[in-house]
């Protein structure tokens, strides 16, 4: 009896500790998406929050009825006028809210007839890399050169003299405390030529979640004259990075499974345990003793900014995976291949046949940790690939971090982008891991 009660002490005790550990351990994943959910206006404040707050949208309603002896033409570019006015200065004299939506009715004789809507970071994307980039906000800016034009192809907008399908809730109009505030800011300092009825504020953490999107084009407004990014964005780096990926995965399992089977079934035991000894060797040379070296080395190739630079390192085997494949092939019996040689079967023939075959948990394990190693390599492709075009995830990441425009929500939305992946593919083969750990010899 008091063993049993023992026994279940221990185990609420190893519970406990288990998911204080597995809290500790995920806490640094939680805070990157929770601060990559929150507005500009919140990552910098003092404590830090933990949960960001739901995104605040706010509707802008003006009345142009006193223009109607305007054309429908004329009509139409005032309200584009306003709604460019209306929506950039939101975002800029209310930098400390949370916005997170912009949206802009323009009415006449009761009806909606112009609608405008945009995310905030839509129009901060605008302002950073887009059609106003590091411009001041301020009426005589948004307005020059015909710029609100181009600013409303971007963000998108619908006019229709006759009416639109578009209603907002009148009875919430100006019942918020951002109308007198904006309503005073439009007419004086942006000078908007409708008539500011009122705002409308409403709360939605489904906001919170399109962040994401806009995170995904930031590169398309970067880098405008790299036509892959402009049609793919993020895609275009994820393309380079699943290019190396597949490249290392494929030769660090041929080349380090064909290198690993004459040390186990061809050569001597003394002959193999020299050459093994050379391969682990080389383990302990850093990587920055080679890699200025191996830099000019494949300058001189002509691999220098282009995949074969990034590529070509891949082909020299790792030795820790030669390693591993020796100590399963070790456990392979003889009598197999003394078998296959009798019935004239060539080494490769059989190292096809019998050896591939029964490796497939080792060759699971090391393709999942070449997965794992070359997603997370930066150094060596950021060296040796300088074209945007280029880049993998992380070479991306970091250099668009280093623009300063760019905030700290926005680095932590796509430092989620890289994560994810990785714990993906962890949750989804863990079983096959730890088949693949158990299969292999390996004890930890």
């Amino acid at each position: 009896m008091a063993k049993n009660i023992s026994e279940k002490r221990l185990k609420i005790i190893a519970y406990f500790l288990s998911t204080i550990f597995l809290l500790i351990i995920i806490f640094p994943l939680f805070y990157i998406v929770s601060l990559s959910l929150q507005d500009d206006s919140e990552i910098y404040s003092y404590p830090p929050r933990l949960i960001p707050r739901e995104g605040t949208s706010i509707s802008i309603v003006m009345d142009y009825s006193k223009l109607e002896n305007q054309s429908e033409g004329e009509l139409k570019d005032t309200m584009l006028k306003d709604s460019t006015l209306a929506m950039y200065s939101t975002i800029y004299e209310l930098n400390r809210e949370t916005i997170s939506e912009v949206k802009f009715y323009g009415t006449m004789d009761g009806k909606t007839v112009f609608y405008s809507r945009a995310h905030g970071l839509m129009l901060r994307l605008q302002l950073q890399f887009g059609t106003y980039t590091k411009a001041r906000v301020s009426s005589k800016v948004l307005l020059a050169n015909g710029k609100y034009l181009e600013s409303a192809e971007a963000l998108g907008y619908n006019f229709d003299i006759n009416g639109l399908d578009r209603v907002y809730d009148i009875m919430e109009l100006g019942k918020n405390r951002y109308s007198g505030q904006m309503g005073e800011y439009l007419k004086t300092a942006y000078n908007t030529e409708g008539d500011f009825k009122g705002t409308i504020a409403a709360y939605n953490s489904i906001l919170l979640l399109e962040n994401y999107k806009y995170y995904y084009l930031t590169p398309v407004y970067m880098y405008k004259n790299i036509p892959s990014i402009q049609k793919y964005s993020f895609f275009a780096f994820m393309f380079n990075t699943v290019i190396t990926l597949v490249f290392a995965i494929v030769c660090e399992v041929v080349i380090c499974s064909i290198t690993a089977y004459p040390l186990s079934k061809l050569l001597s035991k003394k002959t193999s345990d020299k050459v093994l000894l050379y391969f682990l060797v080389t383990l302990m040379i850093p990587f920055v003793c080679i890699m200025i070296p191996q830099l000019i080395l494949v300058k001189s190739w002509g691999m220098y900014n282009n995949y074969g630079g990034m590529l070509i390192t891949w082909l020299y085997p790792y030795p820790f995976y030669i390693y591993l494949f020796k100590g399963f092939f070790d456990r392979i019996p003889n009598a197999y291949f003394d078998a296959a040689r009798m019935d004239g079967s060539g080494e490769l023939n059989t190292f096809l046949k019998i050896c591939i075959p029964m490796s497939k948990p080792i060759i699971t394990l090391i393709a999942l940790q070449t997965f794992v190693g070359a997603w997370g390599d930066f150094f060596w492709y950021f060296l040796v690939a300088n074209k945007p075009e280029l880049w993998t995830l992380n070479v991306a990441i970091y250099t668009i971090s280093k623009t300063s425009q760019v905030r700290q929500n926005m680095m932590m939305g796509l430092s989620v982008v890289t994560i994810l992946p990785v714990l993906i593919i962890t949750a989804v083969f863990s079983k096959q891991i730890k088949t693949s750990i158990m299969s292999s010899g390996i004890k930890g």
